[in-house]
């Protein structure tokens, strides 16, 4: 098939749907199929095409970077018209972006991917809901990433969706390869994966870690993702935005991978990609992580916000050897069934459907 791969989200901030978007491309290439990513940022070149800048937005209790207006809609409309796309593939089509965009200028099967999730619903679904209903009616085939987003998008614009969830290259995320150079080998290290942003926990898990170094002062936590700067934290080794080829090394470089997520998380692909490294989880309770880490199993859930229920629990794992190793055991175990090896499969069978039920409209 030839498939425009859309993503609302700009190519120059890394985030968990373009995570998504490049992994399931690199996927389906290998399988035959030709891929244009089409999203703002980045430059254009074989494979993708930039929509031009994006400006900031918040968003979900974080800041997205997205791209809209009339020029970008008139970049937008030309590059569809040039292109012969069988299929559109875009992601979270509902929000004012290039998705949204690239839905309206569509002549194309179309099969939308849903990754928010908002406790309490989105008011901006709600209001904009008459003007994206027939929008949302052009979409062949919907899909979300997990019961917590399916949730989220159907109390708003119901009908038939099927759960296609985020997935993990296992072919770089694995625990057989380097880990972080210039670390201390006598250090028992954490890892916390994320963005600077209050939801994603990282000032809980500050909060706790003196009460665990307190017991155990070999413990380090490896910070991925967040810039240090010059605040110094007793323990903490800031690494800021590693490099995509770094960040399977930051997780093999720890024995343990944190989560302390506040809410509005439908998944947690850092989870998965953990996982897939080997490490035992231990992560906020919420809906969105609890449909990928069973609470003893993979790894311990705790209370979200909870400094002391959250040292508690590391604690209990730093100290139980035998007890980390079984649950790293099925925490690799967990990720397969997150492989793209595995979900590429759904993927296709998914847009044939599309490109059937736009068949027997067109």
């Amino acid at each position: 098939m030839n498939i425009g791969m859309v993503s609302p989200y700009s190519w120059d901030f890394p985030g968990g749907v373009n995570r998504h978007v490049e992994q399931l491309s690199s996927y389906l290439r290998r399988r035959g199929h030709q891929v244009t990513i089409i999203a703002p940022g980045g430059h254009d070149g074989e494979g993708f095409f930039s929509v031009g800048g994006s400006f900031a937005v918040s968003f979900n209790r974080s800041v997205a970077h997205l791209s809209c207006g009339p020029r970008v809609a008139a970049r937008v409309k030309r590059f569809l018209s040039e292109s012969p796309f069988d299929l559109l593939h875009l992601h979270e089509p509902l929000i004012p972006s290039v998705s949204l965009l690239a839905l309206f200028y569509s002549r194309s099967a179309n099969l939308a991917t849903f990754h928010a999730a908002r406790e309490g619903g989105s008011l901006g679904y709600r209001l904009a809901r008459p003007l994206l209903d027939p929008l949302a009616d052009r979409l062949h085939l919907r899909a979300a990433v997990s019961p917590v987003a399916l949730e989220l998008v159907s109390r708003y614009f119901p009908g038939e969706y099927r759960i296609i969830p985020n997935g993990v290259d296992t072919r770089i995320f694995n625990p057989n390869g380097p880990t972080l150079g210039d670390l201390d080998p006598g250090a028992f290290y954490l890892v916390f994966v994320g963005r600077a942003e209050p939801r994603k926990g990282l000032e809980v898990l500050l909060e706790a870690l003196p009460s665990v170094r307190a017991t155990h002062p070999e413990v380090r936590l490896l910070v991925i993702g967040v810039e240090g700067n010059s605040r110094e934290v007793e323990g903490v080794v800031w690494l800021g935005r590693l490099r995509d080829e770094l960040i399977p090394a930051g997780y093999r470089s720890a024995q343990i991978m944190v989560a302390p997520a506040l809410g509005r998380e439908s998944f947690g692909v850092v989870l998965i990609e953990a996982m897939a490294c080997g490490l035992p989880v231990v992560a906020s309770d919420i809906p969105g992580y609890a449909s990928v880490v069973e609470d003893g199993v993979q790894g311990v859930l705790t209370p979200p916000g909870d400094a002391g229920g959250l040292a508690g629990a590391l604690l209990d794992l730093i100290e139980d050897e035998a007890r980390r190793e079984t649950m790293a055991e099925a925490a690799l175990k967990r990720s397969v069934e997150y492989s793209w090896d595995r979900l590429v499969g759904m993927v296709e069978e998914a847009y044939e459907e599309a490109l059937e039920r736009h068949g027997r409209v067109a």
